[in-house]
């Protein structure tokens, strides 16, 4: 029978593939310091090395963003924009994927992550409304993640969760 060991250890010792051009993460006028800092965690877990948050930073507390993202809080670049800035902070060749529902998106399971002819951002919207039309416009593409159940939505950090997995399992698992 086998027998739980420290992750450290492990991942340490057994190589992880890793992004020729990571994606970039831009989360849009989030609510919550917790849910900054929980993004970050998970965007270090699947190797997204730039995040962006869209809002005023004086409306979070630091301390509630760095109690969540632990040591991602130093491991990931991440800054505060405003919504007129963020255009100006993305390399002019990336591909801009609103993760939404909308009348065009496409299941992320049938999204091609893996042949993108260039890097990728991911726009996840705020907790209570997701993002606003004018961004979903700006953006090449949108991409939704299929549900089967009763509740047809999930929390903005667990959808980045599931979308990151899905980019990673498809690019270089």
């Amino acid at each position: 029978m086998s027998e739980k060991i420290d992750n450290q250890s492990y991942f340490n010792h057994n190589a992880t593939a890793k992004w020729e051009h990571p994606p970039i993460v831009v989360a849009w006028d989030f609510l919550s310091a917790e849910n900054l800092g929980a993004l970050l965690r998970v965007c270090d877990n699947f190797g997204v090395k730039k995040v962006y948050f869209v809002g005023d930073e004086q409306n979070y507390k630091v301390s509630k963003i760095k109690r969540n993202a632990t040591t991602s809080f130093k491991k990931v670049d991440w800054q505060f924009v405003d919504k007129d800035s963020i255009s100006e902070k993305l390399p002019k060749e990336v591909l801009k994927i609103a993760v939404d529902t909308t009348s065009e998106s496409i299941s992320i399971n049938e999204f091609d992550f893996k042949n993108l002819p260039s890097s990728f951002c991911l726009f996840f919207g705020n907790e209570n409304l997701g993002l606003e039309d004018e961004v979903i416009k700006n953006c090449e593409t949108s991409i939704h993640i299929p549900m089967i159940g009763d509740s047809f939505s999930m929390n903005v950090v667990q959808s980045a969760a599931v979308v990151l997995f899905e980019a990673t399992r498809q690019s270089i698992l």
